[in-house]
């Protein structure tokens, strides 16, 4: 008799995949690792701001006008964060990153898609740059030298004793 290991077994019959039903809708995340709350951009960048803001405002629900109902938007927070930290965009790994069901996971994957190409174009050239280089785009340096004589410390002491009052109200 051969060793059973479930753990492998249940592994195995994972990997089938079947012919039927409409195919995942996978969506690679250039914006990974590039944009969020440790990065230079921060947790809303200001490129993109705007572009999620109103993307996440659509009518996410599959109503006739008119038809009752309430319809809330999506999270602009959620939206960032997708961006930030998914390398790749799927129903099922929205769902259990945002701990939603799949039903609101495809609204938000259908919402990356959507916005996708406009941050896109909307990235600065500096990311652009980094995004498709893999390094950081070098600066201008500024030139610019100093030609005056640096205060001695009576002047400096000075300078400090009158300005100590503009700080109090």
């Amino acid at each position: 008799m051969t060793n059973f290991n479930p753990a492998q077994s249940e592994a195995i019959t994972a990997t089938v995949k079947r012919g039927r039903g409409r195919p995942t809708k996978r969506i690679v995340n250039p914006f990974e690792g590039f944009i969020g709350p440790t990065t230079d951009y921060g947790q809303y960048p200001y490129f993109a701001s705007d572009i999620i803001e109103g993307i996440a405002r659509l009518d996410w629900h599959d109503r006739a006008i008119g038809v009752g109902g309430s319809s809330k938007p999506l999270s602009v927070k959620h939206l960032f964060g997708i961006l930030a930290q998914l390398p790749e965009i799927t129903a099922t790994s929205v769902s259990d990153f945002l701990s939603v069901g799949i039903r609101q996971a495809q609204r938000y994957v259908k919402a990356v898609e959507l916005v996708m190409p406009y941050l896109m174009k909307s990235r600065p050239k500096c990311l652009a740059f980094e995004m498709d280089h893999g390094e950081i785009l070098p600066m201008r340096r500024n030139d610019w030298t100093d030609t005056l004589t640096a205060p001695d410390s009576e002047t400096l002491a000075k300078l400090h004793y009158d300005l100590r009052d503009l700080g109090a109200d």
